[in-house]
């Protein structure tokens, strides 16, 4: 076998590309841990079959080729941890920034529900995490509704106006004195 540079960088950037398939972050998703073992597993084997051709010429772009599938890499575990959402129900914070609405509040999933009715109380906890984080204008509701769990409940103190951090106290207060 004939090793080039660029066969040893090629090899390189497949193993850093599957990286993807096997980091431990629940967040990745199987298509696209799928998608890496692909490619990542393409580059080792074109390298290892390229090897044994002697008069093959790699591209020049090869040299950039491990920062590429490092940066990809980076790239993916980033959005993983940023978009695994702590606005999960039973989990203990929220680190999601409250959005502009931008959209009916499809939580309910009633396209003529107006913000001026009230929220109704079968709603489970998980749609109402949902309406909280496309509808700014209902926290208030959401924090005196009684599906509200406490992770909900302190994300809404944190990024609240006034009017809703107070509403969540009274909350808290009245919880507090509520036997068990």
């Amino acid at each position: 076998m004939y090793w080039s540079i660029y066969d040893i960088l090629m090899l390189i950037s497949g193993l850093i590309t599957l990286i993807i398939v096997f980091a431990p972050v629940q967040a990745i998703t199987s298509r696209t841990r799928l998608a890496a073992g692909g490619i990542g597993g393409t580059l080792v084997v074109a390298s290892l079959v390229l090897a044994s051709i002697p008069f093959f010429r790699y591209p020049a772009i090869v040299i950039a080729a491990p920062l590429i599938a490092l940066l990809s890499v980076v790239a993916v575990i980033g959005k993983a941890f940023r978009g695994h959402s702590s606005l999960q129900t039973g989990q203990q914070g929220h680190s999601v920034q409250p959005q502009p609405v931008e959209r009916a509040d499809a939580a309910l999933k009633n396209p003529d529900h107006e913000s001026s009715q009230d929220i109704p109380c079968s709603l489970p906890p998980r749609d109402l995490m949902e309406l909280a984080a496309i509808d700014q204008t209902r926290w208030l509701e959401v924090a005196r509704h009684p599906s509200a769990y406490p992770a909900l409940l302190d994300w809404l103190d944190q990024y609240g106006s006034a009017e809703v951090r107070i509403a969540v106290a009274e909350r808290r207060q009245r919880e507090t004195h509520w036997p068990a």
